[in-house]
């Protein structure tokens, strides 16, 4: 197994950008990869790819085609070896995503969390990307790196980390749908997978973690609440709010908390931000180690 870099607060010069046709250029014809990307089955670093123009960083960004990790295509282009540049140096910032802020790196969008950062007084050295999605009326964590491993080695199959949230609903939720939750509802969400057009899927969420938040007067008295704590390990879109209304609640209020053992810790409020400390970097490594071992063995 090749020794993990993984480095915070340090960087080191990356390689040039090159346009995403270039990506495909010895495998497929120009317009045959124009195709693909308006058919949506080209994504970068988890992300679907919009533009024939947009640039990605040789050894650094994960590209694949239909969900495949397509490899090698920088030596097919000339472009050297992975051993033959600089290491690669990254990045790993947490911030406290406001509400209003779009998890998208696609600037062209109002609030994009890319401009937030900024406005928040982040200036990364790198190109930077969430490791998943918030909704927009959604606060909290939300992880950003230059490190195209992370997102598929804590988010996709069986590889995917814990995520707890504090929910605010309309009204007290019932003992007997805390288990109900607690057991998985039926619920209807878009699944998008690999940059692939959005699907439909209706089925059981997984059993979940979920808790009354109560204050210890109530808690003392039995009496029913409106906050729950709920720590999910799927990601299906706009999940938690699916999931309370199909039993007739109402969110009004999501907070992430925690993400695969990181926590807001250390940040002040919304739109507050820092580089991940050692204790959160060695979270980072072992998730990153563990998914490259497992990979390894699936060899």
């Amino acid at each position: 197994m090749k020794a993990l870099k993984v480095h915070v607060n340090a960087f080191s010069q990356s390689p040039e950008p090159v346009r995403i046709n270039k990506v495909l250029k010895k495998t497929h014809s120009r317009r045959q990869a124009d195709q693909l990307i308006a058919d949506g089955r080209l994504s970068v670093n988890n992300e679907p790819v919009h533009s024939a123009g947009q640039r990605v960083i040789p050894f650094q960004d994960v590209i694949r085609l239909d969900g495949c990790i397509v490899e090698g295509w920088e030596e097919l282009n000339h472009l050297g070896s992975e051993e033959s540049i600089k290491p690669q140096v990254f990045e790993y910032i947490k911030y406290w995503k406001p509400i209003g802020v779009t998890c998208t790196t696609d600037r062209r969008i109002d609030d994009n969390i890319i401009d937030s950062l900024y406005y928040d007084g982040c200036n990364p050295k790198s190109r930077i990307f969430p490791v998943g999605r918030l909704d927009k009326d959604t606060s909290g964590l939300i992880l950003m790196t230059n490190d195209g491993r992370l997102p598929n080695a804590s988010l996709r199959g069986k590889y995917k980390h814990t995520k707890t949230y504090m929910v605010k609903a309309d009204r007290p939720v019932s003992h007997e749908d805390i288990q109900k939750l607690q057991n998985g509802v039926v619920i209807t969400t878009l699944a998008q997978r690999d940059g692939n057009r959005s699907k439909p899927l209706t089925s059981p969420t997984l059993p979940c973690d979920v808790r009354m938040v109560q204050s210890q007067y109530a808690q003392s008295h039995n009496l029913e609440s409106r906050v729950l704590e709920i720590t999910l390990i799927e990601g299906r879109n706009r999940q938690i709010r699916r999931m309370m209304e199909a039993l007739g609640y109402r969110v009004l209020g999501l907070h992430r908390k925690e993400f695969m053992g990181i926590t807001l810790e250390g940040l002040d409020g919304e739109g507050s931000w820092n580089y991940l400390e050692k204790s959160e970097m060695d979270i980072v490594a072992s998730v990153l180690q563990r998914a490259e071992r497992e990979e390894e063995e699936e060899i």
